[in-house]
């Protein structure tokens, strides 16, 4: 039962990300009616939710009977500098509504779950829902700043002047490297609506260092990759991608590295990505490929991400483990074959 109820509990911890809870209690303990109008909600059916909240963990209660925020729920919050706030709105929601409506379907088929459950791959969903557009590029931020952290510690940039993030959200990993290393400009490479909204945030953050560093171009990632980067990063990217689309994105990516004329040295791509020899969360895997990515995307190996990239043109340098589940792939250009 605690598996079968398993749905009720995310549903509850989606809903209080969705609300906003932890926001409205980040100056200290609220009464049931002052927090259900801080986050406009009803009263009965606010306390209905906080007890079951309050219940697993994720929020407390006081002598007084007021709400208050636990270890848990801070990391619901938007200011907190691990949130997870938006990852867990779109996990709970949009992910978790499309593997209720369509995962069986999908099993039967062998097709990926989001047509199924909405009728279009999760793309063309977020195209026309602006809301769960909004929600996804905030969760993909929550997901990128660990990592972009690790990245900006570890990777050598001294000989690096343009980094290039092919499908990086709003920007989230670049701003971290570029805030890191003051002498490198960005190019985040993106859907049009998502460099959109990112631009325009940019420009609102009043952060005149960054607008002048990182910039959006919108790209179709399957057709073609802007030339003129010393250093290419693909980050949580080709998992949603079958071996066929992924070899395509690759190459793509290789035809740029091949255009550019770096000053020190050929360009770079680093494959941040899980590969199952370096994956906790293996087991599940595939599971979540079938709910959010195409048709046969399935979680890579060590050897599949070496097949793929000699497929493109690419040769692997190195593959090193890293936090959160993730392998780097240090990929370059592989050598033209020379002739017998």
């Amino acid at each position: 039962m605690s598996l079968v109820m398993g749905s009720f509990t995310s549903a509850t911890v989606g809903a209080a990300a969705r609300l906003g809870i932890a926001d409205a209690l980040a100056d200290g303990p609220a009464t049931p009616a002052d927090l259900a109008e801080a986050v406009g909600a009803d009263h009965d059916a606010l306390v209905s939710l906080m007890t079951a909240l309050t219940a697993l963990g994720v929020f407390a209660k006081d002598e007084d009977g007021r709400y208050t925020n636990s270890p848990q729920s801070e990391l619901l919050r938007t200011d907190h500098p691990d949130s997870m706030r938006y990852l867990t709105a779109l996990l709970c929601g949009l992910y978790a509504q499309a593997a209720a409506g369509g995962l069986t379907e999908a099993v039967r088929t062998g097709t990926s779950v989001m047509p199924h459950a909405f009728g279009v791959p999760l793309y063309e969903y977020l195209d026309k829902d602006p809301e769960a557009a909004r929600i996804f590029d905030l969760a993909m931020q929550d997901w990128a700043r660990p990592i972009g952290a690790v990245l900006a510690e570890h990777v050598p940039f001294e000989n690096v002047r343009t980094v290039i993030d092919v499908g990086g959200g709003n920007g989230t990993l670049l701003k971290a490297i570029l805030t890191a290393h003051p002498h490198l400009k960005g190019i985040c490479v993106d859907r049009p609506d998502t460099c959109r909204r990112a631009e325009e945030d940019l420009r609102a953050s009043g952060d005149d260092d960054l607008v002048a560093r990182l910039s959006f171009q919108a790209a179709d990632i399957l057709r073609e990759v802007p030339a003129g980067g010393d250093l290419y990063i693909l980050k949580n990217v080709l998992h949603d991608w079958s071996s066929e689309s992924g070899v395509e994105i690759l190459g793509n990516i290789r035809r740029a590295m091949s255009a550019t004329t770096a000053p020190e040295g050929a360009p770079t791509l680093l494959v941040i990505d899980p590969l199952a020899e370096h994956d906790s969360g293996a087991a599940f895997r595939n599971v979540i490929k079938m709910v959010v990515g195409e048709s046969k995307a399935r979680e890579r190996t060590e050897a599949d991400m070496r097949s793929e990239a000699a497929a493109a043109g690419l040769q692997v340098v190195s593959i090193t483990p890293c936090p959160a589940d993730l392998s780097v792939t240090a990929c370059v250009v592989a050598p033209a074959p020379q002739a017998a």
